[in-house]
Order: structure tokens, then C-alpha cells, then sequence
């Protein structure tokens, strides 16, 4: 007797064969719909990228050190200590190396080796150690100050000795070749006179002039040696 499936078997094998037919044919249509376009793979790159720079942008932000600023103007000579400063916060970077910080500062004696302004950082490079060949000496000056007098700026200081007569003078001398201007101090009474009192870091080498000069009733003046830029 032959050995011939059943109709109903045969049918079934066909019906089973022509699935997986159809699947195979689906499965390769889906492979081809699904294959990456480069330039969608550059494109998802390229945001990943972005999202990943702004990420470590504001991660880098975030991350400060503190530093000192002068909390006011700081004169040539000044001695620099915790309450002549503010510190603040600033972003990290390599710049921020060229400045005092707090961990760079143990409170001792040390000046500034120029002028320096309010609110401005303190550069290393303006910090040395204490000055032992000048003096802060106040002193008073007749009449108005120039306008660019003020503090840091380097000035000479003339005086006019009393003459032989009530109320005349000597022909002014320079007796400071250059010194520095720490502050200018400023009173209701001193303006009312026509005077101004100004603080001076002079040279130890013509203090004694100085003294000299403001014990024996001199007409003291100052000149600035140069002009601000832009002025």
C-alpha cells in the first residue's frame, strides 16, 4: 500500500510552508526598513555630543575657588592684612593661580609693591615682603590737591620755609624726589581752612627733612609725577 499523506495532512504542510514563506519575506522587508542611514547615525552623535559638552559646561561652572580682592584702594607700600580684603568666589581656571587665596595667605607681614584698586584681585605678583626703607608720614598741604592726586599715585613733595618776614616765604625746595600717596585725608575743618591732609609713604633716607619741614611751619605741596592714562 503506497504511503501518501492524507489530503488533510498534505494541506496543512502547504498552508505551514507558505507562513514561514510570508515570515521570512516580512522579516527581510523589516531588516531593509530598519538599516541605519549614516547620516541619522551622525546626526545622534552629534546631539549626544552637545548634551554631554553643556553637561560638563555647567558642571565646570559650579565649581569655584575663593579669592582675595581689595576691599579698598591699596597703596604702594600698604601693608596687605585680612581687613584690608574680601574674598570671592570665581569660577576655576587656570588664571586663578596668579592670585591670593586663602590658603596662600597666613596673615604675615607683607605689602603691596603697587598700587592696587578697590575690588580688584590681588596679584601675586604685587605682594612682597614688608617694606623697611619707608614711612608713612601725614602731611598738610596748603591750598587744593591736583586732581590726579589720589591713592597709589606717585608724587614730589615741595615746601616753602617761613621768611624773615611775618607771613612770607622762601622760594619752595623739593624735598621728596618721589613719594607714594596712601590716602588723602579730608576733614570739614581742614577744607574750610583751605588745607588738605594727606598720608605719604616717604623715603626713610629724607624723613628727617620732612619732619623738619612740618615742625617749622613750611608751606608743604605735592606734584604728581605722571597723569593716569586716559586722563
Amino acid at each position: 500500500m503506497d504511503n501518501f499523506p492524507a489530503d488533510g495532512q498534505g494541506s496543512s504542510n502547504i498552508a505551514s510552508v507558505a507562513v514561514r514563506l510570508r515570515i521570512g519575506v516580512m522579516m527581510a522587508s523589516l531588516r531593509q526598513r530598519i538599516r541605519l542611514d549614516p547620516r541619522l547615525l551622525i546626526g545622534c552623535v552629534l546631539v549626544v555630543a552637545s548634551v554631554l559638552g553643556v553637561i560638563w559646561v555647567v558642571s565646570q561652572a559650579k565649581q569655584t575657588v575663593a579669592v582675595y580682592v581689595a576691599a579698598a584702594p591699596i597703596a604702594q607700600g600698604d601693608a596687605i592684612t585680612e581687613q584690608s580684603l574680601s574674598i570671592v568666589n570665581v569660577p576655576i581656571s587656570d588664571s586663578h593661580e596668579l592670585y591670593l587665596t586663602p590658603d596662600r595667605f597666613d596673615g604675615s607681614a607683607v605689602i603691596s609693591t603697587r598700587p592696587i584698586g578697590q575690588g580688584e584681585y590681588l596679584p601675586l605678583s604685587a605682594i612682597g615682603a614688608g617694606d623697611e626703607t619707608s614711612a608713612p608720614v601725614v602731611v598738610t598741604i596748603s591750598g587744593a590737591l591736583p586732581e590726579d592726586v589720589g591713592t597709589g599715585v606717585a608724587v614730589e613733595l615741595w615746601a616753602a620755609a617761613p621768611g624773615e618776614r611775618p607771613g612770607t616765604y622762601n622760594t619752595p625746595v623739593a624735598l621728596v624726589q618721589q613719594a607714594q600717596v596712601v590716602r588723602v585725608l579730608e576733614s570739614q575743618q581742614l577744607v574750610n581752612s583751605g588745607q588738605v591732609e594727606v598720608e605719604l609713604r616717604i623715603p626713610d633716607t629724607d624723613l628727617a627733612e620732612v619732619l623738619t619741614a612740618l615742625t617749622n611751619g613750611s608751606r608743604l605741596h605735592v606734584v604728581p609725577l605722571y597723569r593716569p592714562v586716559g586722563e
